[in-house]
């Protein structure tokens, strides 16, 4: 496998999982790849229950429709899936760290953070983050500025 750096990566990833490609997943996670969702408690070990979680995913992972979008501070485009959208990416090596904005199969948005450890050019560890958008508290919008995803 050539090596690629952690933005390749991630494109390539997105763009696997965008198209269901879910027999490459070989060729992003190593063998015993842990996901981890500190929220909920879950822990899933190894391509096929990694592979399990995306293939039972209720209303599917979305589509293949590309389009293009321009990450701040980045001069190169990126392709996501239209229900996912890349907010922020950071890290350098073989660690990195996304913020996605996404479209669920019943309409609600949510942010996804996740935390990833490449080792020898294939996923070993992920810490995913999930929170709904929602409303601001009437309490702070005096103190508060459009910020993220407004």
């Amino acid at each position: 496998m050539p090596e690629r750096s952690a933005r390749e990566f991630a494109q390539a990833w997105q763009e696997v999982l965008a198209a269901r490609e879910l027999d490459r997943l070989p060729e992003f996670l190593r063998p015993d790849c842990v996901h981890e969702y500190p929220q909920s408690g879950e822990r899933f070990v190894g391509i096929a229950n990694i592979r399990g979680v995306f293939e039972n995913y209720p209303g599917g992972l979305g589509t293949q429709v590309m389009g293009s979008l321009r990450v701040a501070d980045h001069e190169t485009p990126w392709a996501m899936a239209p229900n996912f959208t890349l907010i922020r990416m950071t890290g350098s090596g073989d660690s990195y760290t996304s913020a996605v904005r996404a479209r669920y199969p019943d309409g609600t948005d949510w942010y996804i953070v996740s935390m990833i450890e490449l080792k020898d050019g294939l996923m070993s560890h992920a810490t995913m983050f999930f929170a709904p958008v929602f409303e601001a508290p009437d309490w702070r919008r005096p103190f508060a500025e459009p910020g993220a995803g407004t």
